[in-house]
């Protein structure tokens, strides 16, 4: 009797420390960088991991030679958009004890792979992989308002914001994540002031990893323009939707110029990532006339070019949507153009 009680007590343990060593959603999910060696000799590839919820994952892969150059310094960031070579590489992968494992083809070729202690070893024939994890931060990430800025959110200070007070028309407090950024409120944050001209804005934002969900529903929120149009935030590190609703879409009807699952611009989610918006406006008479035109960089790369918007100008203010998820903000200021 005393046997098979220890007997028991160990499997328990075993068991435990099996799920224990589980490896996290973020330490595995990320971008990597390697050589693969298959029939066509070495490439130089990108590999984006991307966590699909309960243990599984996505790996796609694709040529690195395709990945835009490093871009400038802060604040405004000139890249070519680079259209991706896309290897045809896409792998399942699911977790076993303290690993991950691949499975699929590259090209004609089986591969196979395992993801552990931070980097992913893929076989593909009689050759083995490693691909390392990389971290790239947008160059314009920590970038200071220029003079002649005005702080929308930035310190601890948000008097330029404002938000929805509660159901019992008590103010709603911030929910401060860190000493600079928020998490967008309840009904979500508007600027107290209203810009009728051209501007240059700046947004730091965060997304939650939400690895079940899919489509709309991973880590969505939105930037308002004063003229009501909507870019879009949302995860798509390795993720499609519909026209629009990815994440730095003109909502609902023009993608990023490098959008695709291998998107050049998105990080992972749990990376801070940026935005720098030009908006440009003609006036009559002092009025705004005519429709905006924008310019948007996310994360260093231009994802829209002098773009004509379809709603008319007009003075209005900022809108960052609260769509139920927990997303964050820091950094955002707004530096109004004479021209």
């Amino acid at each position: 009797m005393l046997r098979l009680a220890s007997f028991v007590v160990a499997a328990v343990a075993l068991a435990g420390a099996a799920l224990a060593a589980a490896p996290s959603e973020q330490d595995v999910q990320g971008l990597y960088e390697g050589t693969l060696v298959g029939a066509k000799g070495p490439q130089k590839v990108e590999a984006r991991l991307v966590a699909c919820g309960k243990g599984t994952y996505k790996l796609f892969l694709r040529d690195v030679k395709a990945a835009a150059p490093a871009a400038p310094a802060a604040p405004a960031p000139v890249l070519p958009v680079v259209p991706p070579a896309v290897l045809p590489a896409e792998l399942d992968a699911a977790t076993e004890g303290d690993a991950v494992k691949f499975t699929g083809k590259i090209g004609t070729a089986a591969a196979t792979g395992i993801w552990a202690d931070g980097a992913v070893r893929l076989t593909v024939g009689h050759t083995t992989n490693l691909l390392k994890r990389v971290v790239r931060n947008s160059p314009t990430l920590g970038a200071k308002p220029p003079a002649g800025a005005i702080v929308l959110v930035g310190g601890t200070n948000f008097d330029e914001m404002t938000c929805p007070d509660n159901k019992d028309g008590t103010p709603q407090e911030w929910t401060k994540t860190e000493p600079v950024a928020i998490q967008v409120p309840r009904g979500g944050m508007y600027s107290k002031r209203q810009f009728d001209g051209s501007f240059r804005l700046h947004v730091e934002f965060l997304l939650p990893l939400m690895s079940e969900a899919r489509d709309q529903g991973r880590a969505n929120s939105g930037c308002f323009m004063p003229n009501g149009e909507e870019i879009q935030v949302l995860d798509s590190f390795g993720m499609t939707t519909y026209t629009g609703g990815c994440c730095g879409g003109i909502y609902k009807y023009k993608d990023p110029d490098a959008f695709d699952k291998f998107s050049l611009a998105s990080a992972p989610p749990l990376q801070w990532q940026t935005y720098d918006i030009e908006y440009h406006v003609q006036k009559d008479g002092g009025k705004p006339t005519g429709k905006p035109r924008v310019t948007v960089f996310h994360n260093g790369i231009k994802i829209h070019d002098n773009f004509q918007l379809e709603k008319g100008a007009k003075a209005g203010g900022f809108q960052w949507q609260d769509h139920g998820n927990p997303v964050q903000y820091r950094n955002i200021w707004v530096l109004p153009l004479e021209k």
